[in-house]
């Protein structure tokens, strides 16, 4: 764990910047206070990996790191909705009276938006935090949820890891 967080610190300190996929470039925030953090994990009911937490609160609030940018939490970076971790996951918690089937998972944490409604998610009920692929655009009524969700990494420092060392996370 400390080793993905200390190398982020390290390039986010001679390079605030990352470039999105289309070629814009957004900055990382500063980073989260301890009552942002906390008012995100009563939000969710549930707690934020330590990795994670660990950049939120030494490194930075989001705005750092592939796709569209990791989301913040509170009075952080967010996607292009304007939505944080907590937003989107609140969000998506909600059922869909159109379709019955439609239930995110209780412990999934959308953490980067990579476009066309494509997200990254951590799946915070497992203690090796997998990183899934979820493409919410893609879910048709009546179909289950486990047809837009894709295993993608099997950690969230593998994930930041891969992205550290100049790994394309989209193929």
């Amino acid at each position: 764990m400390d080793d993905v967080v200390k190398r982020l610190a390290s390039r986010l300190r001679w390079n605030k910047e990352s470039t999105d996929v289309v070629g814009n470039a957004f900055r990382a925030f500063s980073p989260a206070s301890q009552k942002d953090i906390t008012t995100t994990e009563q939000r969710l009911n549930f707690s934020i990996p330590a990795t994670l937490r660990q950049i939120y609160l030494n490194v930075a609030n989001g705005g750092f790191g592939p796709g569209y940018g990791v989301m913040g939490v509170e009075r952080g970076f967010t996607d292009d909705l304007g939505h944080t971790v907590a937003d989107l996951f609140e969000v998506y918690r909600q059922l869909d009276p159109e379709d019955l089937t439609w239930q995110w998972p209780e412990k999934f944490l959308p953490i980067c938006h990579w476009g066309c409604v494509i997200y990254s998610a951590i799946d915070c009920s497992q203690e090796t935090s997998p990183v899934y692929w979820v493409s919410v655009s893609d879910k048709e009524p009546g179909e289950p949820m486990e047809s837009i969700i894709k295993f993608h990494k099997p950690s969230i420092e593998d994930w930041l890891s891969d992205w550290l060392n100049g790994k394309d996370l989209w193929k």
